[in-house]
């Protein structure tokens, strides 16, 4: 079951008018967010983000945060979930001129998606098979990959692509040969010892559960470091995994031809466990 609330109006099959900008040319933000102990995990912090990408995009967001998590709020009461994924998306709006140029009066909407999730995550055991593609990652300078936009053809085409080749999932190198992420979900590499993650200056999503994994690193004295890695990299590491906010961590079995020797390692159950009882706290409060 799929509840949406469209700018405060709640119902199982909301629409949309085609002329949106949204429809047309992908012109929206958005963030997904996931429930933990009934509430919320790190909303404020996605909300942050959302702006971030608002002001990226010249998109006007009229709404305060608090209104949007009351809306998040009452959607998710209506729904009586035990756990759900919340995608909260603002459209630049709707206008009888199809044009590129936005005009001075155009309205956004405010759309919140839940459905429901398993209330119970687990550590998939089997790890995620990735292939490194030849697509690359949204240049910097072209449409930042740290701007979360509703324009997602690149990451549709790698995830395309990668299915094509009989795996679960893509990683993707920037124009210089950098590894970046995968379509949905950032990297991170585990040799001896260290904990390795692509830095934001490659081009990537700068990732809430990434946020809160560096905070967890950095409170146990793992040794960690954000920094370029190399295609080369990946046959260096025992262990890897990717990170997101509603699967949290998935673990990496392979990269094309290379098998990680541990999966999940060591330090990926640790960084699972930790990552729980962080959230068990936030929602706690």
């Amino acid at each position: 079951m799929v509840l949406i609330n469209l700018n405060g109006e709640i119902s199982t099959t909301a629409s949309i008018s085609v002329l949106d900008r949204s429809f047309l040319y992908g012109d929206s933000i958005y963030e997904v967010v996931r429930t933990f102990n009934g509430k919320t995990f790190a909303l404020q912090e996605h909300l942050d983000r959302l702006r971030q990408s608002a002001a990226y995009c010249y998109i006007n967001v009229p709404w305060s945060d608090a209104h949007i998590q009351a809306e998040t709020k009452k959607t998710l009461q209506q729904a009586a979930f035990r756990a759900a994924y919340v995608r909260i998306v603002v459209t630049r709006g709707a206008e009888p001129e199809i044009s590129l140029q936005p005009g001075p009066d155009i309205q956004p909407s405010l759309l919140i998606i839940v459905r429901e999730i398993s209330p119970e995550p687990v550590l998939a055991e089997q790890g995620a098979r990735l292939s490194l593609i030849d697509r690359l990652r949204n240049d910097q300078q072209a449409l930042s990959p740290a701007a979360k936009t509703g324009n997602y053809l690149n990451n549709i085409l790698a995830q395309i692509e990668a299915t094509q080749k009989g795996v679960d999932d893509a990683l993707m190198l920037n124009a210089r040969g950098e590894l970046t992420e995968a379509t949905t979900s950032n990297l991170w590499l585990v040799q001896d010892g260290m904990v390795r993650t692509p830095a934001v200056e490659t081009g990537i999503l700068h990732g809430i559960t990434r946020h809160f994994l560096l905070q967890i690193l950095q409170a146990h004295q793992i040794p960690h470091e954000e920094t370029i890695l190399k295609p080369a990299d990946l046959s260096l590491a025992e262990e890897g995994f990717l990170s997101s906010s509603v699967r949290l961590i998935m673990p990496i079995a392979q990269v094309d031809d290379y098998q990680f020797p541990q999966c999940p390692g060591k330090l990926t159950y640790f960084l699972w466990q930790a990552l729980l009882q962080v959230m068990d706290q936030h929602t706690r409060q």
